[in-house]
């Protein structure tokens, strides 16, 4: 999995719109949809700000095969 399919999919997992999460983080929708579509690589600060809000940990995000897989 790539870093924007983790994204998306725990966003979903926890029932928020990519607006609800934008606000919570306070990004900007289009940032969360280019994380997620994969067309821009967010910077730490952002990252950790929106796996906050999911209650993700980043520490099980692991490196493999050039994406990012979730266990």
């Amino acid at each position: 999995m790539t870093t924007g399919q983790i994204v998306k999919k725990a966003r979903k997992r926890k029932g928020l719109t990519v607006e609800q999460l934008a606000n919570m983080t306070g990004l900007s929708p289009g940032t969360i949809h280019n994380i997620e579509a994969d067309k821009t690589s967010p910077r730490m600060d952002n990252m950790l700000a929106i796996m906050r809000v999911l209650d993700y940990e980043i520490l099980f995000m692991k490196k493999y095969k050039g994406g990012y897989y979730d266990e």
